[in-house]
This record gives C-alpha cells, structure tokens and sequence, in this order.
C-alpha cells in the first residue's frame, strides 16, 4: 500500500503514508456501491487507480510500467501513429496489473445490452406475402443460432482498452463463434459498407498453432507454404472473405488502434513526479536536526576539551538511537536544540491536484462520480459516455447489415435491416417506457418494446405460435375474476335481494320497495 503523510519509525528507514488500509477499504466500498447504484464515485475510483499504479509497478525506482521504459512510453504517446504496438502492450499491462483500470474499462463493455430486431424495407407492390414470412422467419433463426448477445459481448471487453477488434468466423449448421485475431499480424487495407476490412500476415502464424484458425485460413497458409516450397512466388497477405471477418474500431478516425483511456498514462507519469515532490517535501517536513553543545575551554578561545576521535565515537553512539530523518550538528558553545525545516506555507496537495488532472485529461465529468447533488448533470454524463456505446452500436448494425446482404437474404421485392436499440443498462427502464408509451398512442412500436424487453423476433415468433397456436393460452389461462380484470354490471350492483332468492319480503321490507328508498338520488 502506498503511504502519503504521517511517518512511520523504524530501526534504519522512515516512510511516508500516503494511503492507508482504511482509507483504501472505505473507497473500495463507496466505489462498489456506487457501481450498483449505476451512478460511479470518481472521487474514489481516482484514489483507488492511483493506488493500483504506485502499488503494482517500479516507475519510480526504475522508470518502468512492467517491461516498458517511460522513455518509450513517451515517444509511443507523441509518435502514435509508428508506435501503437507499445500503446496497446501498455494498455494491456495496466489491465493486468490494476483492477480498476480494468473496471473502468468494462465500463463501457458492461454498458451494452444489445437489445436487437430487424426491419423489413423497401417493399415493392408485388412483394409476395407468404415469401416475405418465410424468409423473415429463416433469417430470425439464422441470427437467434449466431447468439448474437454473447458474440457482442466478448467483442465489447477487448474494444475499450485495444480500440480494435478484428475477428474471424467459426460456422457449421449449428454453431456459429467468432474468434480474436491479434492485430499485431493483421493490417487494415480498405473499407467496404462503411467498416475496415483486414488481412492476415501468414508469416506470424505459427505451425503449431494452426489449428486454432478457421479452414479457410488454413487452407490459405497450407497453399502458402507449399507455393514456398514450389518456388511460386504468393503474397504474404491472405485477406479472408468479407462474411467471415469483423474488424470494428472504437476511434474509427483514425487507422491505427488507440486505446480509450491511453491518454491518462501522460498523467499518471506526471503524478509519479508530484509524488516524488510531495513526498520529498514530506521527508524534508519531518526532518529534524538537533545540535549538540561541545564543551570549550573558557581559558582558551574556541579551543574544544574533547578531541574530534571522542567526538565521533559518541555521535556513533547516539546514531544508533536515532531514526534517519535525525541529524545532530555539533556546535562550539551553543546550547542544543532541534531545528525543523517544516516550511508552513506550502499548503497545496500536489497529489490530489494530479489526481483531478488524470480525470480531467479523461473528459469524464466528476459529476458523475462524486455524488453530485444535480440529477440532471449525472444524467447527461450517463448519456455522454452511453454515446461511446451507441456508436459502436452503429458499427454493428453495419457489419451485420453486410452479413445479411452478402448471404442474399434480401430480396429485390423487399430487404431487411438489423437495429440494436440506443440502450444501456443505464437507461433501459426509460427506453422500455418511451416505448410502451409510443404503443399506448397506437405507434407501430411493438417490434422496438419487445426488444427492450429483450425479446428477439425469433423468440417473438416461438411464443406467438406456443401461446396462441399450440396452447392457446389466451383462452385456457384465464385469471380469476376481480375488481381491476372483470367489468362492472350496473343493474347487478350490491348483495342479491331476497326477491332473487325466492324468499318473502316483510312489510318493511315490502315498504322499501314501493318506496325505492334504497336508490341513491
């Protein structure tokens, strides 16, 4: 644990306290429960980075975040563009290394629901009806067999701290996965329906791990090496099929990977060096230094009665009585007292101001994470940070979007589009309401509220036909009666009279009667 103020006596050394167990525990506590709470305390989530820095690497003592030197750090942050391999190393030691660099970043990945649906647009008069079903129930299945949520959701936990994701395709008749492929063997080199395509450097394969590709990639390797072998001069690059592989990048404006959070390692430097300050500023605070009075000869001027061997072999003596922060001066006639070199007027924390620096260089606003009393500025931080998300959600549609053309799903009569709904575990009650609210006034939404309600249109079409076909649960599943399912009969308000009864009525009851006294007026 790193320590910051306070100072801690041992036989030989003196640290300084920087962060203390408890200090630790109660941030890890606020920050879960703000987790939770879907409304983050960076106020503690700050500390608790910092903390997972200073602890886990030796920047300080040797200028090193793992095995990579700030000096290469530094010129990989200026020159991004030639030095991104060092980027993406950093960014994955400090996902190793510091669990709440890595909770910051699946963040965004546990963000996405993707909450899905498909279209069907551009019609044409003479579409024929039964056609359109058939192959809208075929595509459902295709898709609901892809398990499009869990695919997505691996994809999301690499993309925030590598920026890219490239992927190849694994697919029979019933199963169907994608599969990382490392970018440091991949190379972007065009861009087809809005989305980068890649292609593999069959050279970084390795023979023994060439089962661990797909057929076609395999085949292109096998055909390489032979042609090798052959004399045949093939390019080292194999691009795979447009259908078979994914590449999405979070920073689409730029070609080369750049992690999210990248940009707080320059202050995360930059603290090391206030902490160095604060706490050499610290050690100097505590140091005191007392001066010893060595007895003179009144007789003589200056002249010392103990001799300078004496001397020293009393100084040893008290040395070993001493912590280090301790200092004796000897002195010629002076009295002894301890001098402090605490300079009163340096009251900044040059700590947590770098702290609020790294969150600031973020762009995440603090309002979000430290309990801000304002709902409305929590909420636009939310939405601020669920855009991260939405766009990559637009990349998604794409990429499906070109699956879905490329297997010739859509028909010159009419086409399919794939959606994922604009939702996020932050908002998904408020998506879920707008919807129902759209349907209440009588909008064609139903497609978009079953998918809030994360129903997919191939479970969509399984139910209807399970509950209304098969069982036909709408006529045999019938609630009992009461107040908020059973309409009101005027003309059978109140308990039954003794006339529905068949029993006799009495004079009085007779009188009321004639009377109708028991109507209300």
């Amino acid at each position: 644990m790193v320590r910051y103020l306070g100072k801690k006596k041992t036989a030989k050394t003196t640290n300084v306290s920087i962060y203390t167990k408890t200090d630790y525990k109660n941030d890890q506590d606020r920050f879960d429960k703000s987790m939770k709470d879907g409304k983050l305390d960076l106020s503690s989530f700050q500390r608790l980075m910092i903390n997972d820095i200073c602890k886990h690497t030796s920047v300080i003592e040797n200028g090193c975040i793992g095995d990579i030197s700030m000096r290469d750090i530094e010129m990989a942050l200026k020159h991004p563009k030639q030095h991104w391999k060092i980027l993406l190393l950093l960014s994955d030691t400090l996902m190793r290394i510091s669990p709440h660099y890595l909770r910051m970043n699946t963040l965004y990945s546990n963000m996405a629901l993707f909450c899905w649906g498909l279209d069907l647009y551009d019609v044409k008069e003479n579409v024929q009806i039964d056609k359109a079903k058939k192959t809208y129930s075929a595509l459902a299945a295709k898709l609901e067999s892809m398990n499009l949520k869990h695919e997505f959701s691996k994809i999301m936990k690499i993309i925030p701290y590598q920026d890219i994701y490239c992927g190849l395709t694994f697919e029979n008749q019933s199963d169907f996965f994608i599969q990382q492929i490392d970018y440091k063997i991949c190379e972007l080199y065009g861009i087809q329906d809005g989305l980068y395509n890649f292609k593999i450097d069959l050279t970084q394969i390795s023979a023994t791990n060439l089962s661990a590709y797909p057929d076609y990639v395999q085949r292109a390797y096998i055909d390489y090496m032979e042609g090798i072998k052959q004399g045949i001069s093939k390019s080292q690059w194999y691009s795979p099929p447009a259908d078979k592989q994914i590449c999405l990048k979070l920073n689409s404006q730029w070609t080369y990977p750049y992690p999210i959070l990248i940009g707080l390692i320059k202050d995360i430097l930059d603290l090391d060096v206030y902490k160095k300050l604060k706490l050499q500023s610290a050690r100097t605070d505590n140091y005191k230094a007392i001066a010893v009075e060595v007895p003179i000869d009144e007789n003589t001027v200056d002249k010392p009665l103990l001799t300078p061997e004496t001397l020293g072999i009393f100084a040893e003596i008290n040395r070993e009585s001493m912590t280090d922060d301790i200092g004796l001066l000897h002195t010629l006639g002076s009295n002894a007292t301890p001098i402090s070199f605490k300079d009163s007027n340096n009251t900044r924390n040059n700590v947590s101001d770098s702290v609020d620096e790294i969150y600031n260089s973020a762009g995440i606003s603090k309002e979000l994470y430290n309990g801000s009393s304002s709902g409305t500025a929590v909420t636009f931080s939310i939405e601020n940070d669920s855009g991260f998300v939405y766009g990559l959600y637009r990349q998604f549609e794409r990429w499906m979007n070109r699956f879905i053309k490329i297997r010739k799903y859509n028909k010159p009569t009419f086409k399919f589009s794939f959606y994922l709904l604009d939702i996020t575990i932050f908002n998904r009650k408020d998506v879920t309401n707008r919807y129902k609210e759209s349907l209440a006034i009588g909008t064609t939404v139903i497609d978009k509220y079953l998918a809030a309600l994360d129903m997919t249109p191939s479970r969509t079409l399984g139910s209807y036909i399970t509950h209304e076909i098969i069982f036909d649960f709408k006529n045999h599943f019938i609630p009992l009666q009461s107040a908020f399912n059973s309409s009101i009969d005027s003309s059978n308000n109140g308990r039954p009279t003794n006339e529905s009864k068949g029993e006799t009525l009495d004079k009085a009851g007779e009188k009321t009667k004639d009377l109708d006294s028991n109507i209300d007026r």
